[in-house]
């Protein structure tokens, strides 16, 4: 009834609040605390009663920390370079070919730091995207020229703050050849 009285000026009513508190409990995100307390009547019996109210549990917190939904396993301690008959793998398992493996390491680092970045959610979801994308180009042995251009385009848009603009700008030497 307390979180019901302090939803209510926000436009809440007791069926909504009663809902979703519902499906957090159930996600484990929110717990029950039931506390029995003991208490004399008016007429002098003793009568028991139940005390409910909710506090956020450690997966809830868990949650709330880590907003995010580009978080990443540090695979530093996994890094895999090899070379299979001209076609490279690297990193977290990028295929890639073997003229384009600098230029996929720098996406890589690209990637990480979209992640990292200031950007709005949205728009470090289209970046890394576009960055998959083209990571994906880099495995032919032929990328398609209009492809790569087009996801380059709005990786360079995206990519221009801080480090991702360093980056960005490291990158479009290696990607030139691919341009034109």
């Amino acid at each position: 009834m307390d979180l019901a009285k302090a939803l209510k000026p926000h436009g809440f009513k007791l069926q909504q609040v009663a809902g979703n508190l519902d499906y957090l409990v159930q996600k484990g995100w929110v717990r029950e605390v039931i506390e029995n307390r003991t208490f004399t009547t008016a007429g002098g019996t003793t009568r028991q009663a139940e005390s409910r109210s909710y506090k956020i549990s450690d997966s809830g917190i868990d949650r709330l920390e880590s907003v995010s939904l580009y978080q990443r396993v540090p695979i530093a301690p996994h890094i895999n370079i090899s070379n299979i008959r001209g076609v490279t793998v690297v990193g977290d398992g990028n295929v890639v070919n073997t003229s384009f493996a600098d230029l996929s390491r720098i996406l890589s680092d690209m990637k990480h730091e979209a992640a990292e970045s200031q950007l709005p959610e949205a728009s470090k979801l289209v970046l890394i995207s576009d960055i998959d994308s083209l990571q994906s180009q880099l495995q032919k042995p032929n990328p398609d020229k209009s492809i790569v251009q087009k996801l380059w385009s709005g990786i360079e848009k995206t990519a221009s703050v801080g480090t991702l603009l360093d980056l960005a700008m490291r990158a479009a030497t290696l990607i030139q050849p691919l341009l034109s």
